[in-house]
């Protein structure tokens, strides 16, 4: 049972990893207080430190934050050797202004699926 609602709606994200300053665009699974779930197309080390912008609907402004991967797997099918991985990431918060996790949570409640 989750602590947090969830939105479930497709965001478009664009994370860099800190580390080699290599920049990537992903796109949502869900969003919530404590963090985003991202569709990847690789699979991240936990513990990876990650700038991220996060554009909500309805607003010119991106959401900045930083986050670090809390878990990361990969989903469907193994590709074949030529295609890369796709892959679900969990990125937990680490440094966001309140605001913007204010509007993050907002959005999560308006798009959470309806209870069971």
């Amino acid at each position: 049972q989750r602590r947090v609602i969830r939105g479930t709606s497709r965001l478009t994200a664009i994370f860099k990893v800190i580390k080699t300053g290599k920049a990537k665009r992903a796109l949502t699974k869900d969003v919530s207080a404590g963090g985003v779930c991202f569709v990847t197309e690789e699979i991240l080390e936990p513990g990876t430190a990650l700038e991220v912008e996060l554009k909500l609907p309805d607003r010119e402004t991106p959401v900045f934050f930083l986050g670090e991967v809390a878990w990361s797997r990969p989903i469907g099918q193994t590709p074949k050797s030529y295609q890369n991985p796709t892959g679900e990431t969990g990125v937990k918060f680490v440094s966001i202004d309140p605001k913007d996790r204010t509007l993050i949570m907002q959005y999560a409640k308006l798009n959470a699926p309806p209870s069971v």
